[in-house]
């Protein structure tokens, strides 16, 4: 009976080492990417001239709220899109941050970036960390309101869940 149990609780362990988790990638993996994500976490930071001193430039970071995303990508053609809105908070005031495109996308630099390009604008996506069903992206902006004639560069880093 002891010998049985032993080698239960071996087996057991054995199994258990063998359990390997999936070691996310830094590059794109093309059959990875295709499909629906959903953006469930936008990181921020970036730089704007100062509202109260416009020769001044005023940092700001923070996470998204009032967060909508999706990211569309197909193949054959290489079509996609992708829609991400969220509020930003730089330090007194509450910005709408939007970043839309519709177009081709492509990979280079060996997979490690995406491009999305819809012929009047090109966002490059390069990867942070990717699982076939968790990625995290990095891209950079300039967002200049139609409202407004402020302007602020801005990196986002993007969680997306499939």
């Amino acid at each position: 009976m002891k010998v049985r149990s032993l080698i239960a609780i071996l087996s057991t362990a054995l199994m258990a080492a063998c359990t390997t988790e999936p070691t996310p990638t830094e590059v794109f993996v093309r059959q990875d990417v295709l499909g629906e994500w959903t953006v469930n976490q936008v990181a921020y930071s970036g730089e704007m001239p100062n509202p109260l001193n416009p020769s001044a430039l005023m940092q700001f970071s923070g996470l998204g709220t009032q967060l909508y995303g999706k990211v569309n990508l197909y193949e054959m053609p290489d079509t996609g899109n992708l829609h991400v809105e969220f509020v930003a908070n730089l330090n007194t005031i509450q910005v709408p941050v939007s970043l839309i495109s519709s177009g081709t996308w492509t990979l280079t630099n060996a997979d490690s970036v995406l491009v999305m390009d819809n012929d009047s604008v090109s966002f490059s996506f390069v990867m942070v960390s990717g699982l076939s069903t968790q990625q995290v992206w990095r891209t950079s902006f300039m967002q200049i309101p139609a409202d407004s004639s402020y302007w602020a560069d801005i990196d986002l880093e993007l969680t997306l869940i499939k």
